[in-house]
């Protein structure tokens, strides 16, 4: 950021985030609304007739919609709006005096240090929680019958991930039992709960169990206290439910670019004495997807067939617990 004018739609707003994450650092750095480019603001002169939202002026600049409220898509979006108004602007832009002020304006010197770089999941996997998309309705159902939903929640956990495509079928199915977000609450407390007590038949919890289940209440949506109380009730509940296993002989298939190839992958499942196929059919038992969000043919048809699709991280997990037949 040293030399730049920082870019922003709705800059104020977003330069207190920047400047207060500094101020974290112990420094204080030249970022505010004085020192960048606003393009909600240039958009009062460029478009005086759209809207303040960055949608609005975009329409107006006659761009395509973009993914609103996504942190990547907004900076791009607002980069596109700000290469309109670069194009109209003529010379010397309006904001000539702001850019070489920016060039010119002091920075402390920031001290460097090895870090390990957090990886943040792409943008367009960043919806919001699935149970947000259930309509509470009363009253509650007495004792849904939710196999299915639970079938579903199986397949949907084995990569400890719900995808938008399994956070789409999850829906649907409650939606079609009848179930409200409550009902489904408690088919999820219940669900962890059985996890539990799966942990629980050695007589010891080790902290990669309690870390699994600390994931799986976070994936369907409960808070950090119920892996306490599943751990307190799994005594009480129903044995659990079979756990799912690949079996010495299921057919898998693999799809997507992977890292070590493709190739590797095939050659090791078939050493662990699995079926390894070329393509999706009824009788597969797992696809192993690169991307488990993937629309590609053999996922679509994985999805029609029931078929789970899981990450290459988690096929290698089930690797080392498969059941012998």
């Amino acid at each position: 950021m040293r030399g730049h004018a920082v870019v922003a739609h709705n800059l104020p707003f977003d330069a207190q985030f920047l400047a207060a994450e500094f101020r974290r650092l112990g420094f204080d750095v030249p970022v505010g609304a004085e020192h960048g480019l606003c393009t909600m603001r240039l958009a009062g002169h460029f478009l005086p007739h759209a809207s303040r939202s960055l949608h609005g002026c975009r329409e107006a600049a006659g761009l395509p919609p973009h993914r609103a409220h996504s942190a990547l898509h907004d900076a791009r979006a607002a980069a596109d709006l700000l290469a309109c108004f670069l194009r109209t602007a003529g010379a010397p832009p309006p904001w000539d005096r702001i850019v070489d002020q920016a060039a010119r304006a002091m920075w402390p010197a920031l001290p460097t240090a090895l870090a390990v770089p957090v990886s943040r999941r792409r943008p367009e996997a960043r919806e919001p929680h699935f149970l947000t998309r259930l309509v509470d309705r009363l009253p509650r159902l007495r004792d849904p019958q939710a196999d299915a939903y639970l079938g579903m929640l199986d397949r949907a956990l084995l990569d400890r991930h719900i995808s938008e495509s399994e956070a789409d079928g999850l829906v649907e199915t409650a939606t079609m039992l009848g179930l409200a977000r409550v009902d489904v609450e408690v088919v999820h407390r219940r669900y962890l709960a059985g996890l539990a007590a799966i942990a629980l038949e050695d007589g010891v919890l080790t902290t990669d169990e309690r870390s699994d289940l600390a994931g799986v209440a976070h994936l369907v949506g409960l808070p950090e206290h119920a892996v306490d109380e599943a751990l307190a009730e799994a005594r009480d509940v129903a044995p659990p439910r079979a756990r799912w296993h690949l079996r010495t002989g299921d057919q898998v298939v693999f799809t997507g670019k992977m890292d070590p190839p493709r190739e590797d992958w095939e050659a090791e499942a078939r050493d662990a004495g699995f079926d390894v196929g070329g393509n999706v059919t009824k009788k597969t038992r797992l696809l192993v997807a690169a991307d488990p969000d993937s629309m590609s043919g053999e996922a679509k048809k994985a999805r029609q067939y029931g078929i789970p699709i899981v990450h290459p991280r988690a096929y290698r997990q089930m690797l080392a617990n498969p059941v012998a037949v």
